[in-house]
C-alpha cells in the first residue's frame, strides 16, 4: 500500500468512532419498544389493530407514545400509555455522548482507544438495563389489561401471555450493535497501540579457547620475554 493511501485509510480510520457514536445516538429517534397490534382490545391510545410505539428520546424524557395512524383513541379509565423518564437509559446516551467527544478530543491513541472503549461499554450496559425495566413496566401493565379484557368477557389466547405482546424495536437493536462494535474495534486497536520492548541485536560472543590469526600464542608462565635487536648495531 502507497503511503498516500495509508494515510487515506488513516484518516477514515479516525472518524469512525465520531461517526459511528454519532449513528448510535440518532438510534434514540427510532422505536426501541412497542406493543403488537394484535393486543386484545388494543392498548391505552392504540385501538385494536393499532401499534403502540416508544422511541429512545420518549424514553429519555417520558412521553406518550407513537400510535399508528387511523388507530388512535382516548386513552380508556384505569389505563395510561405515557412512561416516566428511564434514567438508565438517559445514562447510556450520556455515555454515547461522552464518548464521542473522546473520540474527538483525546490525542493519545491507546488513552483514546481506552476511554472509548470504556464509556461505550458502559452506554450498551446502561442500555439493557433500561430497556430490561421499560419492558418489565409495560408487561405488568399489559397484564392489567388483559385482566379487564377477560372480566368483560372478551376471548384471550391462552398460549400467549402479556410478555409476548411486548416488542423490540429496532432502535434498541442497532444502538446495542452499534455500541458492540465500537467496543469491539476499541479494544482491539487499545491491544495493539500498547507499548513493547525494543528489539536490540545481542552483542556477539567471542570464544576464547579457540585460536585466533595473528595474534602471538600466549606464552607460558616464567618465559622470559624476547630481547630487540637492533640490525644498525655492529658486531663484535
Amino acid at each position: 500500500m502507497s503511503t498516500y493511501a495509508w494515510r487515506v485509510v488513516r484518516k477514515a480510520g479516525r472518524w469512525f468512532n465520531p461517526m459511528t457514536l454519532l449513528l448510535a445516538m440518532a438510534c434514540f429517534a427510532l422505536p426501541f419498544v412497542s406493543v403488537a397490534c394484535d393486543t386484545p382490545g388494543g392498548y391505552a391510545g392504540a385501538s385494536p389493530g393499532g401499534t403502540t410505539s416508544y422511541n429512545g428520546v420518549a424514553l429519555v424524557i417520558g412521553g406518550r407514545p407513537e400510535v399508528t395512524d387511523g388507530h388512535e383513541r382516548p386513552v380508556p379509565p384505569g389505563e395510561d400509555d405515557r412512561l416516566p423518564p428511564q434514567p438508565a437509559l438517559a445514562a447510556a446516551l450520556v455515555a454515547i455522548v461522552a464518548a464521542g467527544a473522546a473520540a474527538i478530543r483525546v490525542r493519545s491513541v491507546r488513552t483514546r482507544r481506552a476511554t472509548v472503549a470504556a464509556l461505550a461499554a458502559a452506554g450498551a450496559a446502561a442500555l439493557l438495563v433500561g430497556q430490561v425495566l421499560v419492558v418489565a413496566e409495560l408487561t405488568v401493565r399489559l397484564s392489567d389489561h388483559l385482566a379487564r379484557m377477560a372480566a368483560e368477557g372478551v376471548t384471550l389466547d391462552a398460549t400467549k401471555t402479556a410478555r409476548d405482546y411486548v416488542q423490540t424495536g429496532q432502535g434498541f437493536l442497532l444502538c446495542l450493535v452499534l455500541l458492540t462494535l465500537v467496543i469491539f474495534i476499541n479494544g482491539i486497536g487499545w491491544w495493539r497501540a500498547r507499548p513493547r520492548p525494543a528489539l536490540v541485536a545481542p552483542a556477539p560472543t567471542v570464544d576464547l579457547r579457540a585460536p585466533t590469526a595473528g595474534l602471538n600464542p600466549p606464552r607460558s608462565i616464567g618465559s622470559s620475554a624476547p630481547t630487540a635487536v637492533d640490525p644498525w648495531s655492529s658486531s663484535t
